[in-house]
């Protein structure tokens, strides 16, 4: 009896000890999920105003909330695909990283208003602030290279060249210097801040992407996304004195000096990991929303913000440590709408830049194509006489057809002669309908997409886009030969196809076609230049429509309709064989001329002005 009350007492005892245990872990929680909608990224509280900046990839805007009631006092507009944003103390002033138009927006607390931008490198994403110089470090992971801008006078004073990719960065207020993860060089580049020079270079796990500075142990917590796991970096030899495993693809990292704690978000597991800077141990996991982003501690509150970019909400997590086994979770609605609403309503445009390269590497490959196929049909063709009329079959028949077909570059050679009704599409010109709007609907979906899970909210939107522009440009031509005598199809063009998808995952700019039609022998040069106008035309005048529709306030159909129709009349405007534009040149140079000039200006001016 002795021994069986012993051993209950002790499984009691271990029992309590169990409980004890989980309350105390199970005390850092989340206590608020704030809705606020689109793609938050970023978050940078300030104490001067008691204030936390919400960074909005989405809707290209930043929401300043009330870190008392989390109500939204003001959204401020930026730069494109905002990322991260930062406080600066000195200037009383909030930094926001604009990854897609290579700047830095520079945002007064005390009017909530941009009050400069700063060009930068090429897709700057995080910061670190320099009080004791009163400078900026900010991240140009597009470079591999950091920009350190005077807070006093919002230039540039000087840029680093740092490891591969770099994403996120730490002050280390102790050394004066900036710890900058290297994201593909699984390195951490230390800068100092005395000289602008990088000083040391520390290996440490695969994909760093979170930078956090423990002033109190003069650490340096990096985490490591692809290793899930952290490193600990002594600031006094630069060397990794620990790694501490952590939840899925951990990214940004913000340490809370008043409990001694860092706080990794994992964004892949859809949590935040608390490691204790006393023993690098995790010490809890607390559960966010989806895809968490971005934080910022709240010294006055004693609450870190964490940005969850894949639901559009904002956790706040309480680092107080109470008795209590639970959390409790309110929404608090704001004024900003849902993310899939937010990604549907925003007009995509591609930069400038992009888009230049996009038609350039398009452009030189279907000509370079084009050149290939003359010669092979005829190699010493330039050359005239006898031995270029003997060379002319050099190439075998079966070669020369499957290239042909490839790039379809010889437009009255490749479809056989038929008869059918002008308006109704045979089998195989079906398929080839629903391949071409499938493909540029994703396509389309994908440039303007933040993340991969909001293409489900765009694609309704774009495939009904497609089928207009689309089903109704080429079919008019189709239906217009087949009347006048001349079998017209509609097929996929695998070399168009290839561009397309290339320039879409390179440049983020859909440009070339998947599909062309192709003409049987009845084709003449004068049908090509009416055909090949009217389908110039056609897409100037849906893109005029889309516009207007736009402007009426139908964004999601409108700037769907007018990027498609504005790309499409500029790219088939070019004067390169297969091309529209080669027809139109051939018959009259004037009358593409014109064509080719009014496509330009409306493609500049969709760029730059819309």
């Amino acid at each position: 009896m002795g021994v069986r009350v012993s051993t209950l007492l002790g499984l009691s005892f271990i029992v309590v000890l169990a409980l004890s245990a989980a309350s105390a872990v199970s005390a850092i929680g989340v206590t608020s999920t704030i809705k606020v909608g689109g793609a938050p990224w970023g978050v940078a509280y300030d104490p001067g105003k008691a204030e936390v900046f919400v960074v909005n990839s989405a809707t290209g805007t930043v929401m300043v909330l009330s870190d008392s009631s989390y109500a939204v006092l003001a959204t401020v507009t930026v730069g494109h695909s905002p990322y991260r944003d930062i406080y600066d103390s000195g200037q009383g002033e909030v930094f926001v990283a604009n990854y897609g138009a290579d700047s830095v927006s520079v945002i007064s607390d005390k009017t909530n208003a941009v009050v400069a931008t700063v060009p930068v490198g090429t897709s700057p994403s995080s910061f670190a602030y320099d009080p004791a110089k009163g400078e900026v470090f900010v991240a140009n992971s597009g470079e591999s290279t950091v920009s350190v801008i005077s807070d006093k006078t919002n230039a540039v004073v000087a840029t680093v060249t740092v490891g591969s990719s770099p994403y996120d960065l730490g002050y280390d207020s102790s050394k004066g210097e900036v710890f900058v993860a290297n994201t593909f060089s699984r390195s951490v580049s230390v800068i100092s801040d005395s000289s602008n020079l990088v000083v040391a270079t520390i290996s440490v796990g695969s994909g760093p992407l979170g930078v956090a500075y423990d002033s109190a142990k003069g650490e340096v917590f990096v985490a490591n996304s692809v290793s899930g796991s952290v490193s600990v970096i002594s600031d006094s030899n630069n060397s990794v004195v620990a790694t501490t495993t952590v939840g899925t693809t951990p990214g940004a990292t913000v340490y809370d000096p008043s409990k001694g704690e860092i706080f990794v978000l994992n964004r892949g597991s859809a949590s935040v990991s608390v490691l204790s800077d006393s023993n690098n141990s995790v010490i809890a996991s607390v559960p966010v929303g989806t895809n968490p982003y971005g934080a910022d501690f709240d010294s006055a509150r004693g609450e870190v913000f964490v940005a969850n970019e894949g639901d559009g909400t904002v956790s706040v997590i309480s680092d107080s440590s109470t008795n209590s086994t639970t959390t409790t979770s309110s929404t608090v609605q704001t004024t900003a709408s849902s993310s899939a609403q937010d990604i549907v309503q925003q007009v995509w445009v591609p930069k400038p830049t992009n888009a230049v390269a996009a038609v350039g590497v398009s452009a030189a490959i279907v000509g370079v194509a084009s050149l290939i196929f003359a010669a092979m049909s005829n190699p010493l063709a330039g050359l005239g006489g006898t031995l270029a009329d003997k060379t002319s079959g050099v190439i075998p028949d079966n070669i020369r057809q499957w290239f042909e077909e490839l790039i379809a570059s010889r437009r009255k050679l490749d479809a056989k002669e038929k008869k059918g009704s002008p308006f109704r599409p045979t089998k195989f010109e079906i398929v080839t309908y629903i391949v071409s709007i499938v493909v540029l609907a994703v396509s389309f979906s994908y440039v303007k997409v933040i993340t991969i899970s909001q293409i489900w909210a765009l694609l309704p939107v774009f495939l009904a886009t497609s089928f207009v522009v689309a089903f109704v440009q080429s079919f008019f031509s189709i239906a217009y030969l087949r009347m006048k005598g001349v079998w017209s199809e509609h097929v996929i063009w695998p070399l168009g196809l290839v561009l397309f998808l290339f320039t879409t995952f390179v440049f983020k700019v859909p440009f070339s076609s998947p599909t062309r039609d192709v003409n049987s022998k009845k084709f003449t040069e004068e049908l090509g230049a009416i055909v090949s106008a009217s389908g110039v035309l056609i897409y100037l005048a849906f893109a005029g429509l889309f516009f207007l529709l736009l402007k009426g306030g139908y964004s999601a159909v409108g700037g769907a309709g007018l990027s498609m129709c504005v790309i499409g009349a500029f790219f088939y405007s070019l004067p390169i064989s297969p091309l529209n534009g080669k027809d139109v040149f051939d018959s009259s140079k004037r009358l593409w001329a014109g064509l080719f000039i009014a496509t330009a200006v409306i493609f500049a001016a969709w760029l730059l002005l819309v």
